[in-house]
């Protein structure tokens, strides 16, 4: 198999590396490929949303349709520029402000549900578990009395703990203290990982393509 004959695959490979240049310095070859990324993407959008958004908007006006020229004008308050002297400056800032208030609106009972119902509902199973015969189990007790803990005492923590100079405060939100570090930790790995799955299938990538026959 000649590489030439697979144009993607030889484009892709060339590129890879020159993205990947940029890990020892800045050179042409990785701001072509950084440029190259932005400029497509931007331009794939914007025809997806010509299509997809203004143009419809504009053919629902022209039939009578005029009351969804509000969303449209809307839109465009936000490309005004600044300028502080003039009165539509002040406009310029509603269609951001509706929609922060709408997102808020719309999410916060989601994540009520998702996470502050869930944190509750764990918070509150009973502390010493039996199952169904009456034997002791106990890993969902260890499990109940550390959910106990980590709720409440990164709660002192967040809320209580530099308000009060109680020495058993103080300790409690030293412990919240950690299952936040454990928390942010966790997640920084979590996320590291995925990285790390991309960039180990991203070499992979390298090492089949330079294996193919020029």
């Amino acid at each position: 198999m000649n590489i030439f004959d697979n144009f993607g695959t030889f484009t892709a490979l060339i590129l890879t590396v020159a993205v990947f240049s940029g890990f020892f310095r800045q050179n042409p070859l990785y701001r072509f490929a950084e440029s190259l990324f932005i400029g497509v993407s931007a331009g794939y959008f914007a025809v997806i949303w010509y299509f997809s958004i203004i143009k419809p908007t504009f053919q629902a006006a022209l039939r009578g349709d005029l009351l969804i020229l509000i969303p449209l004008i809307a839109g465009l308050l936000l490309f005004i520029p600044s300028n502080k002297a003039a009165v539509y400056s002040k406009f310029r800032f509603l269609p951001a402000a509706f929609i922060v208030i709408v997102t808020l609106a719309v999410n916060i009972p989601v994540y009520f549900n998702a996470f502050l119902k869930e944190m509750i509902r764990t918070s509150i199973i009973p502390l010493i578990s039996f199952d169904s015969d009456g034997n002791f189990q106990l890993d969902v007790t260890i499990n109940s009395l550390l959910s106990i803990m980590a709720v409440t005492s990164t709660m002192i923590f967040l809320v209580a703990r530099h308000r009060n100079s109680n020495v058993l405060i103080h300790r409690t939100g030293e412990i919240g203290r950690f299952y936040v570090l454990v928390a942010i930790g966790a997640a920084f790995a979590y996320t590291l990982l995925s990285r790390l799955v991309l960039f180990m299938g991203k070499i992979e990538f390298i090492i089949n393509a330079a294996k193919v026959r020029f």
